[in-house]
């Protein structure tokens, strides 16, 4: 029997790349006591591994559909006195509980709702399924294309969407805050605000209570996907890049985003003590989308920004305006520089990671300021065969270090049919150096139909896991996650 197929109901997902294989959803919520550890969980090291999928519910209403799309599904991994437990749960968002009431899917495409059932109209689609937030106690599932849904951080429990008490004007909010190691401040924006394509953007600090001290609003050059941006210490910056949405596409059924390779790439600076009215544009001197960033810090009248950066859009999601036949490129590490005592409003770039590679993430207690030390997912043909394409593109089979002090780049190698994801950073105290730690992982165990999360040291990957901590199951690939020490929960 297909193990897709619950016969009573013809309940049945697409055989098709996105629903198939390693990729299929798992749509399982539970929890394990005691996982399998191989190795040893290293002393110290205490506290929960939080990270957010998309795992659709149902088959699509339409028949096929993009990853991006599935429901919110938050894995916790607790780790206590060298023990760890597993802890999975959808995030209830309005959208999940009408389709578990209707027991099938109602809402369309990918953000379209000219697409959705006509009974759910006027309904919010959100899924809660990229990141998660721990700011001011509490925890957050997040989606760019929606409010925040307040979590449980024990038990995973939703206890519903929040415009944190009337103060988030905005009906979205982004899937990449920045917090600020000093103040406590939580950075974050908003964009296409009113739920439609717009090219406005509104900006948010929010301070470690959780008011919001600052609410403004700017206006990009035209309506971009911001999926991501960076803060330094005085200042945030946007990357605004040709993926475009046309309301007037969306209404006809086509794609929410298109790549236009007619457009330019743009960068506001906005200074953070002076807000929206100090904002400068800056033109890039090539096409290209900011993936993820690293980190943002300044030397002197230099603002520099490092980022992933592809000179093509996200085309395995989204097609080429001008170009449907277009491929995706791979992204870099790239470094971008701007004078601000210029008034020539150059952006000087370059590589400084020479090797492709995504998911980036630093030493937080470091985000800011310059620092040392990179991590990513990647892949290296040196080491092992990269894995079929899936519905993500091809997925990594590696993560990398970059060390910027030595030039130096290390990496881990997950194995024979095994695909790392997102890096997550810990330290392993609160007052080591910057880089010493941690590096933790969900690592796709392909060939088993199962998933593990390694724990590396973060200075020495290639050295292998110092644990490897087993699930008996498999759960669904995944996007973004955080560790918050057992100190602060």
């Amino acid at each position: 029997m297909n193990k897709h197929v619950t016969q009573h109901n013809g309940l049945q997902f697409p055989q098709d790349i996105v629903f198939s294989a390693y990729a299929a959803p798992v749509r399982i919520e539970g929890e394990v006591h005691d996982l399998e550890v191989i190795g040893r969980i290293p002393a110290g090291l205490e506290g929960v591994y939080y990270r957010n999928s998309a795992d659709h519910t149902y088959p699509p209403l339409l028949g096929k559909d993009i990853f991006l799309n599935g429901d919110g599904m938050v894995h916790m991994v607790r780790i206590q006195n060298g023990h760890a437990d597993l802890a999975m749960r959808y995030v209830r968002t309005r959208k999940f509980l009408i389709e578990r009431q209707a027991r099938k899917a109602m809402f369309g495409a990918y953000r379209n709702p000219f697409t959705n059932s006509p009974e759910v109209a006027g309904e919010d689609a959100n899924t809660a399924n990229t990141s998660v937030m721990w700011h001011h106690g509490k925890l957050y599932a997040l989606k760019e294309s929606g409010r925040p849904y307040e979590l449980d951080p024990v038990t995973l429990e939703t206890r519903g969407e929040t415009d944190f008490g009337g103060q988030l004007r905005s009906r979205t909010f982004t899937a990449h805050p920045k917090m600020d190691p000093l103040t406590g401040e939580c950075i974050a924006f908003a964009y296409n605000c009113d739920g439609t394509a717009s090219n406005d953007i509104e900006l948010y600090t929010i301070a470690p209570d959780g008011e919001f001290t600052r609410t403004e609003r700017f206006t990009a050059p035209y309506c971009s996907m911001v999926h991501d941006f960076l803060v330094s210490r005085n200042y945030i910056a946007f990357v605004i890049c040709p993926m475009v949405c046309d309301w007037d596409r969306v209404r006809k059924g086509e794609p929410y985003w298109h790549w236009d390779s007619h457009r330019q790439t743009h960068v506001a600076v906005i200074p953070r003590r002076q807000g929206v009215a100090g904002i400068r544009w800056f033109t890039a001197p090539k096409l290209a989308m900011q993936t993820h960033t690293f980190n943002a810090w300044e030397g002197g009248s230099h603002l520099v920004l490092d980022q992933f950066v592809t000179e093509s859009g996200w085309l395995s999601q989204f097609p080429d305006i001008h170009n449907p036949e277009a491929k995706e490129l791979p992204p870099f590490g790239e470094r971008w520089t701007i004078d601000l005592s210029s008034a020539s409003g150059a952006i000087d770039i370059s590589r400084f990671i020479g090797h492709i590679g995504e998911m980036p993430v630093i030493d937080q207690r470091f985000a800011m300021t310059r620092v040392r030390h990179f991590w990513f997912g990647t892949n290296n043909p040196k080491l092992g065969p990269m894995l079929p394409f899936g519905p993500k593109g091809p997925p990594f089979t590696c993560l990398g270090h970059f060390d910027e002090e030595t030039g130096k780049l290390d990496f881990y190698y997950a194995g024979p049919d095994s695909s790392p994801e997102e890096p997550c950073f810990v330290p392993r105290s609160a007052d080591a150096t910057e880089g010493d730690g941690w590096l933790l992982s969900i690592v796709g165990r392909r060939a088993e139909n199962r998933t593990d999360l390694v724990i590396l040291d973060a200075r020495n990957l290639s050295a292998g896991p110092v644990a490897t901590i087993r699930f008996p199951c498999r759960v669904h690939e995944g996007f973004h996650g955080i560790w918050v020490n057992a100190d602060v929960l």
